[in-house]
């Protein structure tokens, strides 16, 4: 998995040679951009390099960010709130340095946990990499693990220098570590990105990309396993209700197309040639996010869709496959009532006068508690129950919160 990594330092995108403030090597105002731009590869790595050096944070530029795509965030992390709060943001995991020993670890759910091990050859450095701790990476590696379910192992003699890898000794903590490990520091070639993935680890990527010495798409396609075969399986998923909409195949020219493009672009088998989904019928796809097995031999395309996959105008080419209420959808129904509400002279539907009426967004909801707790039978309670749960989405709603940020507040009180 490539995970391409946001330096955060004053509300900006940088680089630094060795972790040195002082010494930028990148500087990137357009943060929203390139999140864009590096999500479509995979979850993305930022780390408050604020935080991380105690001057300030960038709290509410992160927050922003969890919001538009899955990320993973590090940096200055030291205490359960400010853990907990991340979480409940959305951050898919928290990467902890020197505080992953700290009592309060054992508080958090330990998949979310990435454990950051900086080293100076086998030696494990603290302290923004400035003390060594006389600790060899391979005798605390299974100690760690049982705290965490992920290892970033940062080889800090490399990081920013762009001079390749250590090759033997990230096969060596790969092959020792009880958990996954993603790999930073030096990574500079589509053939760095290879070894890694090939030993089953993952690369966190920065110094190359924002200088041009490695694009992500050269670094994915390092990825995928052409030698097998020309043509790729290439599983399309809606990345919105995540159903299945059809297979295609892909071989390297139309998957360097469809990143190039962000759109649904494969190998047509019958014309023997690139097809872009859509280009005749208007049933076209935004390429969102893409991803490899871990065979290299299969790919995963999640997309919108643009009216129905299928070429009979069905949603999917699987039958079982179907658009499905969700949350979600009632969550999206809820966005645009609200939007109609603000726009509005005056509201039309029940749901537009509950966004323009707090009292009686209040009164309904507060009616609907009280009578899912007379409740008596099954068929009353589930009824009310929904009834609870509209209206107390309609006023979350009304307060800026969506579903998905209360699946992430529950996620985050999950151990």
């Amino acid at each position: 998995m490539l995970i391409p990594s946001i330096d955060l330092l004053d509300g900006k995108a940088v680089q630094l040679r060795q972790g040195n403030p002082d010494d930028k090597q990148v500087e990137v105002t357009d943060v929203m951009g390139l999140l864009d731009e590096f999500s479509l590869f995979g979850e993305v790595a930022i780390i408050d390099l604020n935080a991380a050096l105690g001057r300030g944070d960038n709290r509410d530029l992160i927050g922003k960010m969890l919001k538009r795509c899955p990320c993973r965030v590090g940096g200055g992390i030291r205490d359960y709130d400010s853990a907990r709060e991340l979480l409940s943001q959305g951050a898919s995991k928290i990467i902890i340095g020197t505080a992953i020993d700290d009592d309060f670890i054992d508080k958090l759910p330990k998949d979310r946990i990435v454990a950051a091990i900086d080293v100076q050859g086998d030696e494990i450095l603290s302290h923004g990499w400035q003390q060594g701790t006389q600790k060899n990476v391979f005798d605390e590696l299974t100690r760690l693990a049982e705290r965490c379910g992920e290892f970033l192992y940062t080889q800090v003699h490399n990081e920013g220098l762009m001079q390749g890898v250590d090759s033997r000794r990230i096969e060596r903590v790969i092959q020792n570590s009880p958990v996954s490990v993603t790999v930073a520091g030096g990574i500079t070639t589509a053939a760095d990105v290879a070894l890694i993935n090939a030993l089953g680890g993952n690369c966190q990527i920065g110094m190359a990309v924002y200088t041009g010495k490695l694009t992500l798409a050269a670094a994915f396609t390092a990825c995928v396993d052409f030698t097998k075969s020309a043509l790729i399986p290439t599983v399309v998923q809606d990345i919105h209700s995540k159903q299945v909409l059809m297979l295609a195949y892909s071989n390297a020219a139309s998957l360097a197309d469809a990143i190039k493009h962000r759109k649904g672009t494969y190998w047509s088998r019958s014309r023997n040639a690139l097809w872009e989904k859509g280009l005749t019928s208007g049933n076209g796809q935004t390429l969102k996010r893409i991803d490899i097995d871990c065979d290299g031999d299969t790919l995963l395309f999640l997309v919108e869709q643009q009216g129905n996959a299928c070429h009979f105008e069905r949603y999917s080419c699987f039958t079982s496959q179907q658009k499905t209420f969700s949350l979600d959808t009632l969550d999206n129904t809820l966005s645009k009532r609200l939007q109609q509400a603000k726009n509005a002279a005056k509201a039309g539907s029940f749901t537009q006068q509950l966004f323009n009426d707090t009292s009686l967004q209040t009164a309904k909801l507060r009616e609907e508690c009280e009578e899912l707790i007379e409740a008596k039978t099954v068929t009353e309670s589930r009824w009310e129950a929904a009834d609870v749960i509209f209206f107390a989405l309609v006023m979350a709603k009304a307060k800026g919160v969506s579903v998905n940020d209360i699946v992430n507040e529950l996620s985050a009180r999950s151990k």
